[in-house]
């Protein structure tokens, strides 16, 4: 149970996204392909590594509409499913589908997270799998330019919470993508350190590690997100009273983001 918790705390990493600077609201579908791995390795305590690799894929409808400050984004589940390993049971994901999550772009194009529309359990469970759906994106992107984003993103309320702190650098040149004569390819790395604790069946656990990433995007010069390619790891250990000794957590993880509309 621990390795399975650990898992879905791994996947709760936000980031910035901003959308089409059309001034209308826009609606677009897309499909996000995510591999993870993970390897609990209790060694120093005498037990035997365990190791747990899944995918899941999943379709959102995102709509995104000018605010007050900024504009609004509205994201459904359309679908999700997972394969035989995937650790949240098949009737929660398919009890998900249609769970709405609500989040907010400032007037810099920084989103401030996806929160569930209501407190619907299985949306609350599928909450992770949206995490790192948008990269940073916005309209007038050129080639050769470069910047960088500093993010804190906290999960959970009180001792089940986990904070990832993740510093980010981008970089443009030109692209091409199927989806459009023109577009902009984007490159990004991030360092990443994660804390916290987290509830578990076996009593409270501390959490701490690190992180690294990398990945590919496209945009076109409105500002339209065409989706891409990222791949991350994170190195943890985890205490408590079930290990006397740290507990090092490994977790590897891809994701691929397609534009279908």
């Amino acid at each position: 149970m621990l390795l399975r918790l650990l898992v879905l705390s791994a996947l709760s990493v936000g980031a910035g996204a901003a959308p089409p600077d059309t001034g209308a609201p826009t609606t677009v579908r897309y499909r996000v392909d995510q591999t993870l791995s993970q390897e609990v390795d209790p060694s120093a305590m005498g037990g035997t590594r365990q190791t747990l690799t899944f995918t899941t894929s999943s379709f959102v409808t995102v709509t995104i509409a000018d605010s007050a400050g900024g504009r609004s984004v509205h994201v459904v589940m359309d679908s999700v499913k997972g394969d035989s390993a995937t650790p949240i049971p098949k009737p929660v994901l398919d009890s998900a589908k249609g769970s709405a999550f609500h989040g907010f772009l400032d007037g810099q194009g920084k989103l401030d997270g996806l929160e569930p529309v209501s407190e619907s359990g299985a949306g609350a469970r599928v909450q992770g799998l949206l995490a790192d759906f948008f990269p940073w994106v916005r309209a007038g992107l050129k080639a050769g330019q470069r910047w960088s984003d500093t993010t804190a993103r906290k999960t959970g309320q009180g001792t089940d919470s986990v904070t990832v702190r993740r510093v980010t650098r981008y970089a443009t040149a030109p692209g091409r993508h199927p989806k459009a004569r023109q577009a902009v390819q984007v490159t990004s790395d991030f360092t990443s350190s994660v804390g916290g604790t987290q509830t578990t069946p076996s009593g409270p656990a501390k959490i701490e590690g690190t992180g690294t990433g990398s990945g590919t995007y496209y945009v076109t010069p409105d500002g339209r997100y065409l989706g891409g390619d990222w791949r991350q790891r994170s190195e943890l250990k985890v205490t408590g009273s079930f290990a006397p000794k740290p507990l090092p957590i490994t977790v590897a993880q891809t994701i691929k983001v397609t534009v279908l509309t």
